[in-house]
């Protein structure tokens, strides 16, 4: 008797089922902006020291600033494209206010824009999370339609298990020269918050730092929204911290490596200079709760 008659059929139908799902690994990924910034040769760059941190193969979270000073299409062939250009294909790039040429987002969308295109934000699979990019720079009717978009989007996913982690330029907390640039996108907080998301990331101050979770309205809440700030890409680290309310600070180029599984997330962050610091991790808020 073959091996495969002296299972039960019971068993064999679920093994016929797991072997239908679509398989899903953790998935590692690396995060940071305002990168591109090349007096000299890109080769030479702190953003080509930067790009030697991200495993190939590895998901790419860029927060905005890709060139400086400002990203037009020569800018980012020269100083972006050499270094964390060759990530195009597994990047998901949201706009800083570099990447607004003359006041158009047209050049920034025209490299990189083959997962939204036409449009400055977007909500894309990464293994078993959501990434949902979103525009800081916009206001006014661009901002409302954004914010409307936003909210049909998180509505759509409602109750699918998956973990989130969102993106924008101009961090809504920090503790830098830049603190309340990105107060424009506390209503964008409160609608991740309240659709369970972990993470935030952003970059335009340039340093590191990171917070432990916040609720809707800002305040310490360990069942809220974890941010980071992770403008240590490339350019120059100009910004200081004003203060210290933040877990932890580094004026050091470098990356946040995530690694994003089904229902938890850990990070740390990875230096050019051989370090990594600020480890941590969580489950996700979403995610199914065991029994």
């Amino acid at each position: 008797m073959s091996a495969t008659r002296c299972i039960a059929p019971a068993v064999l139908a679920m093994l016929a089922v797991l072997a239908a799902l679509p398989l899903r690994a953790d998935v590692t990924a690396y995060a940071a902006g305002d990168i591109g910034e090349c007096d000299g040769p890109a080769a030479a760059s702190a953003a080509a020291r930067t790009a030697h941190l991200i495993t190939e193969g590895a998901a790419v979270l860029v927060l905005g600033d890709t060139s400086y000073p400002s990203a037009t299409p020569a800018t980012i062939a020269r100083c972006y494209g050499p270094t964390w250009g060759r990530f195009r294909p597994s990047s998901f790039v949201v706009p800083g206010n570099h990447d607004y040429v003359h006041g158009t987002s047209r050049d920034f969308l025209d490299y990189f824009g083959e997962r939204n295109p036409g449009r400055t934000y977007f909500r894309a699979p990464l293994g078993d999370w959501w990434v949902i990019g979103l525009d800081s720079n916009i206001d006014g009717a661009r901002l409302a339609r954004q914010q409307a978009w936003l909210e049909q989007e998180l509505k759509a996913i409602d109750g699918d298990g998956r973990c989130i982690v969102a993106l924008w330029h101009h961090a809504l907390f920090s503790t830098g020269l830049h603190s309340g640039d990105g107060a424009r996108m506390a209503p964008a907080w409160r609608a991740l918050d309240a659709a369970g998301a972990d993470l935030v990331l952003s970059g335009h101050e340039h340093f590191y730092e990171s917070f432990d979770p916040r609720d809707a309205d800002g305040r310490p809440s360990a069942a809220g929204i974890r941010e980071f700030v992770v403008g240590t890409g490339g350019a120059s680290l100009r910004d200081w911290s004003l203060s210290a309310n933040h877990r932890d600070y580094a004026r050091l180029y470098g990356v946040l490596e995530l690694q994003l599984a089904a229902d938890h997330y850990s990070y740390r962050f990875l230096g050019v200079d051989g370090t990594a610091r600020d480890a941590g991790g969580g489950r996700c808020r979403r995610a199914p709760r065991p029994g």
